[in-house]
């Protein structure tokens, strides 16, 4: 019998509150940016076309928005487990067989983000030190940097709140493999 992997009731109680804080801010953060990618985008192609005057900043800027948004959005897909593994693969074991590649999936995506958050770390310190600036927008590169190394964080914080809070379902019953005779 598969012992159960839950969390023991506070830490999971825990879990649960800052995982409904991270999901808001998250969410809200990621509207205001794709709200201000669209205005970004928008106002450059207006101004391009219409004024025939080019607002250089527009791009770099919508830019940067988009990275941070698709790493805040891939952060909220670990907690839900949905970066975890293949479903049409996974599903085909057992439990046990999802559960060890639940526990070998949540610890390379920690690993790995770990690691992001280091070698960012480092890549804000050093861009912080040098002073350099982007092009056309000419914000310090070391805040650029800085909101790269927060997604990944929350990203490896997520993987733990998701491994935790049971978003890969290894008690579910498992598919029958495909029928080859067809």
């Amino acid at each position: 019998m598969m012992a159960n992997h839950k969390a023991p009731h506070s830490i999971s109680t825990a879990l649960r509150f800052l995982s409904l804080g991270f999901d808001t801010l998250e969410k809200s953060i990621v509207v205001v940016f794709l709200l201000a990618i669209v205005v970004l985008i928008f106002s450059g192609v207006l101004s391009r076309f219409v004024f025939h005057y080019s607002i250089a900043f527009t791009e770099e800027l919508a830019r940067f928005l988009f990275v941070w948004g698709a790493l805040l959005g891939a952060s909220s897909a670990f907690r839900t487990g949905e970066h975890g593994g293949i479903p049409l693969i996974v599903n085909r074991f057992g439990p046990r067989g999802r559960r060890f590649i639940e526990i070998f999936v949540a610890a390379g995506v920690l690993i790995f983000m770990s690691y992001l958050v280091f070698m960012t770390g480092v890549s804000t310190l050093k861009s912080f030190d040098s002073g350099q600036i982007s092009t056309t927008t000419e914000i310090p590169v070391w805040t650029i940097n800085f909101g790269m190394m927060l997604a990944f964080l929350v990203g490896a914080i997520r993987c733990i709140q998701g491994f935790f809070l049971g978003a890969f379902k290894p008690e579910l019953p498992s598919v029958e493999p495909l029928n080859q005779d067809t």
